[in-house]
């Protein structure tokens, strides 16, 4: 019953609005940590129980699949965007003009959408987000 509410309310809060962000490794620790805290909490386990993370996921019978929702919501908002929302996919792909920044270039997310889709290129992706059980099927491979 209480794995249902954390999972329900807890995570749908947590990962409001996440799939238009970049992840980067800070991020996806950040998003781990936060999975395990919550398990913890719901079993009242104290830090210094000195109970390791794995050892609490098999007490709620769980695995870590938070960054798999995350991107599961990514990959289904960026499909839809690309099959149905021509201004969105202006603004995607549309150039910023200026000066490049100083230092090392930003994560850049679409980048980042088709690497986790398995498509080499942004516009391998965009054929495979066109044809919906293509990219259905490309989702599916990787849970």
């Amino acid at each position: 019953m209480i794995k249902t509410l954390i999972k329900s309310w807890i995570w749908s809060v947590a990962l409001y609005g996440s799939e238009t962000g970049t992840l980067g490794k800070n991020e996806k620790m950040v998003i781990n940590t936060f999975e395990t805290w919550c398990w913890r909490r719901m079993l009242k386990i104290k830090w210094t129980d000195g109970i390791t993370n794995e050892e609490v996921f098999q007490r709620v019978k769980e695995e870590r699949i938070l960054l798999n929702i995350l991107n599961n919501r990514r990959h289904s908002w960026i499909g839809h965007i690309i099959r149905h929302n021509e201004f969105m996919v202006n603004i995607l792909e549309g150039a910023k003009s200026g000066k490049k920044a100083m230092g090392r270039p930003r994560l850049q997310y679409l980048k980042q959408v088709a690497r986790n889709t398995g498509a080499d290129s942004y516009t391998e992706m965009k054929r495979m987000a066109c044809n919906n059980s293509r990219w259905k099927a490309a989702n599916q491979s990787k849970d």
